[in-house]
């Protein structure tokens, strides 16, 4: 293969494997949202409302008092925690075995959990016994976002350790969708913070990055495929 050819593939598979944020986000509502809450926070909400979970949803790290219980739609849900404070349906450490019975549930969600979780393997293999066969399941996990606690902070993957590790774990047609605002929203996530100027900063950085993506959208989009804020990733699994 030439080296025409090699660019001209890895451009498709770019723009493939990227999700256009603009496509499922409101540019009020992001410019709104990052003066009081991160961007990450923003993006996450806006892509979760438009999803509807069918079926019996078990949300691992979830609660009536987590940031985004108010806005998923689904038609049944039990939420697993170790923190009172979320008010779990189910108060239980998720490194031990759940107290819930074999093949139970339609789907799983992991929003901003894996990173906090340092036995992949006993945490997987406790969420294939509780899901039906032909379940799926639905990941959000930080890649460019600071450490933070809750209580411990130990990991950040990429597309290709998520989808070994998930066909490891018996689950098929799997889709890692890097997710980021753009290069200047990235940076002043991970850079100083003020919370006195963090909101207007927060700000001009979703107005640069709005411009970069209307005046050079290959670039943006070349960008974000290695440059992730977070990664949404659904999987099917098949017992």
């Amino acid at each position: 293969m030439n080296l025409k050819n090699k660019i001209k593939k890895i451009k498709r598979s770019s723009k493939k494997n990227n999700v256009d944020i603009f496509s499922f986000t409101k540019f009020t509502r992001t410019l709104k949202d990052v003066y009081k809450i991160s961007i990450m926070r923003s993006l996450m909400n806006q892509l979760i409302e438009k999803i509807y979970f069918k079926g019996r949803i078990v949300d691992i790290g979830g609660g009536k008092n987590s940031n985004y219980s108010c806005i998923i739609r689904c038609d049944n849900y039990t939420s697993i925690n170790i923190d009172k404070k979320i008010n779990p349906d189910i108060l239980v450490d998720i490194n031990e075995k759940f107290p819930l019975e074999d093949d139970q549930f339609d789907q799983c969600l992991l929003f901003n959990v894996l990173e906090h979780v340092y036995d992949w393997d006993f945490l997987f293999a406790e969420i294939k016994r509780v899901l039906k066969n032909d379940s799926f399941i639905h990941i959000i996990i930080p890649f460019i976002y600071p450490i933070h606690g809750s209580p411990n902070d130990y990991i950040r993957v990429t597309s290709d350790y998520i989808k070994n590790f998930l066909r490891k774990n018996s689950f098929k047609n799997i889709t890692t969708s890097p997710i980021s605002y753009g290069p200047f929203t990235n940076s002043q996530l991970i850079g100083y913070r003020h919370k006195i100027i963090n909101g207007p900063c927060s700000q001009f950085a979703v107005i640069l990055d709005k411009a970069f993506h209307k005046c050079f959208k290959e670039k943006y989009f070349r960008y974000n495929t290695t440059n992730p804020l977070f990664y949404y990733v659904k999987a099917n699994l098949k017992k």
